[in-house]
C-alpha cells in the first residue's frame, strides 16, 4: 500500500499479491528505505491481507533488484535472489519454497 504522502521516517512503497506471492516495490529514493522499515512494511501488509505465514515474499530494492523475504519466528529477513526481473526472482523463489 503507498500513501500519497510518506512521513520522510517511513518507507514508500507498493505492494501487490498474486496467488501466494506478495511482490513489495519501493517508490522513492527518498525517505527510509523498505529494508529498514521492514517491519512495519510487513504489519501494514498484513493488516490488509491477515496473517503472512504461507505467503512467498518478494522485495524490488531502488536499484531494481528483486530479493526474498522470510519471516523466521517472528523475524523478517531478507535473503538473495539478486534478479532484475520479477518474473526470474518469482520462479527462484518458488522453487525455494518447494526444497
Amino acid at each position: 500500500m503507498s500513501a500519497p504522502f510518506q512521513a520522510e521516517f517511513q518507507a514508500d512503497y507498493s505492494y501487490r499479491v498474486e496467488g501466494m506471492v506478495i511482490a513489495i516495490v519501493e517508490l522513492s529514493e527518498w525517505g527510509k528505505s523498505v529494508a529498514n522499515d521492514l517491519d512495519s512494511v510487513l504489519d501494514e501488509i498484513q493488516d490488509q491481507v491477515g496473517e503472512l505465514a504461507g505467503y512467498a515474499i518478494v522485495h524490488c530494492d531502488r536499484m531494481g533488484i528483486w530479493d526474498g523475504v522470510r519471516l523466521e519466528q517472528g523475524l523478517a529477513k531478507f535473503y538473495e535472489l539478486g534478479e532484475t526481473a520479477f518474473e526470474r526472482a518469482t520462479s527462484r523463489l518458488l522453487h525455494l519454497l518447494e526444497a
